[in-house]
């Protein structure tokens, strides 16, 4: 419901009460002060009837004087009647009043008096004293109904109500309109400008007039949308220079680890360089028959052709790349990984094998960091075994409920890797995604690289979680949203 609406609901509903409370009042007031006008008329009419009544008494005696009165109680709204004031209350020539009204008639004075019959009717009397010296002390008794006050009531109210409902119509009308104009259209700009704020439509000014409070509303709102366009200018400087600094973090972490991969890769590309060399020496100096050259040149040619295998996977894991995701078969990357790692894990003697039992898993993420992550991780796992054992990678289809969601299960991509090695105390476990936070040894690590794959992880809009017991190794988790 709208402002104006509720507005003009709100003063038809108070003009409505107070009219109902005025026309009661009124109506009250009214019905009393017809009960006096009615009195006072009906003394007066008495007073002059008093004055002819005594003039024919002492002029024609007490039976012409109450055949006048008679005369006068031919008139069906007004009732007259001649009372005695000497007789009893009982007597039917007795006034109807009570014996206070008598007493002042007695000393000459004239009263009204209003009674209610038991048939519920209202009658208003007036009272003249008819005194003569030596002569009975009598009175002019004059008596009309009155008209019911719940009718003069009633009727009071439905006019009030009807000249009122008028005059509330026209101020209902008047205000719908003078709302409509002074608050519900500079509202409903302000409240488009708020969804534009909202869809991030931040160049939109609204004009200032007045000085009213809709006014300081609107140049308070123009305030916001210049210091959100401020903050959202320096948010996004403020994000590209971490993403840069992300990114050459994690490119060093990459350059370290290729440095960690080359002492191993070195002895790998010992072997079919040595091959190649034997070979071609061979053929130069006649040693090999011509008839067995051929055979020689496919070994030297399968030898170069694993050399360059060799060298341009390490190129591509050492090459800094901008971030982009696509589709990714997690087992396959996995893999991609563990061979990479097979040569460096062999001179620790540990073995990284990807689990038999892993499912095909499928994610939208880019591959290149996600394949550093498992390779970091699988490094630290190498360094948590000095004594051997075996580094278990492992993939899987799941739903997991994230740390920042309590309660809300999603749908997940799991890579999970397994070492035997030594494990992780509980009072570092809580602190090794902090960079530079390590427990090996000088020269053996940065602390970067938990700190970089929880990065990764995290831009991915997923999670990391470690566990690990002293003595029978450690597990790190990778939680990645999975593809549809």
């Amino acid at each position: 419901m709208k402002v104006a609406t509720k507005f003009a609901l709100a003063f038809l509903v108070c003009g409505v009460l107070s009219v109902l409370v005025y026309s009661s009042v009124a109506a009250t007031r009214e019905a009393q002060s017809m009960e006096e006008t009615v009195a006072e008329d009906l003394a007066s009419l008495g007073h002059t009837l008093s004055v002819a009544v005594l003039a024919v008494w002492e002029r024609d005696g007490e039976t012409q004087a109450r055949e006048l009165v008679k005369y006068t109680d031919r008139d069906e709204r007004i009732e007259a009647r001649w009372a005695w004031l000497d007789v009893d209350a009982g007597n039917q020539l007795a006034p109807r009043a009570g014996i206070d009204i008598v007493d002042d008639l007695r000393r000459g004075r004239a009263r009204t008096w209003v009674t209610v019959r038991p048939s519920g009717e209202r009658i208003v009397f007036a009272y003249l004293p008819l005194l003569r010296p030596g002569q009975r002390p009598a009175a002019l008794e004059l008596s009309r109904p009155l008209v019911a006050r719940s009718r003069v009531f009633w009727t009071e109210v439905r006019e009030q109500l009807v000249a009122s409902t008028g005059v509330a119509a026209f101020a209902t009308f008047l205000a719908v309109v003078l709302t409509t104009w002074i608050v519900s259209r500079p509202l409903a700009e302000v409240a488009e400008q708020a969804r534009r704020i909202g869809a991030g439509d931040l160049s939109h000014r609204l004009p200032t007039k007045g000085s009213d409070e809709v006014s300081s509303l609107v140049h308070d709102l123009n305030a916001m949308c210049d210091q959100l366009r401020d903050a959202k200018t320096r948010a996004d400087d403020e994000s590209a220079k971490r993403i840069a600094a992300l990114e050459q973090l994690r490119h060093a972490d990459r350059l370290r680890t290729v440095g960690t991969l080359a002492s191993g890769i070195a002895h790998e590309l010992g072997t079919p360089l040595a091959v190649i060399a034997m070979r071609a020496k061979m053929i130069a100096s006649g040693e090999v028959p011509k008839d067995e050259a051929p055979e020689s040149c496919k070994i030297i040619a399968a030898q170069a052709d694993r050399v360059t295998s060799i060298v341009r996977q390490l190129l591509d894991f050492a090459r800094r790349r901008v971030p982009k995701r696509a589709e990714a078969e997690l087992r396959e990357l996995s893999e991609r990984a563990a061979s990479l790692l097979s040569t460096l894990a062999r001179k620790s003697n540990v073995r990284v094998v990807v689990d038999p039992t892993s499912e095909p898993v499928h994610a939208n993420v880019d591959a290149a960091q996600i394949e550093q992550a498992v390779t970091n991780l699988v490094i630290n796992a190498l360094h948590a075994m000095p004594g051997g054992g075996t580094v278990t990678v492992a993939t899987r289809n799941t739903r997991a409920t994230p740390p920042s969601s309590p309660g809300i299960e999603r749908d997940c991509a799991v890579i999970e890797i397994r070492d035997e090695g030594a494990g992780i105390s509980d009072e570092h476990i809580g602190r090794i995604f902090e960079p530079f936070f390590t427990t090996k040894g000088v020269g053996e690590g940065t602390g970067l690289g938990l700190s970089v794959t929880h990065g990764i992880i995290e831009d991915h809009e997923g999670w990391m979680s470690a566990t690990s017991e002293i003595g029978t190794g450690s597990t790190f988790t990778l939680y990645l949203p999975r593809l549809a």
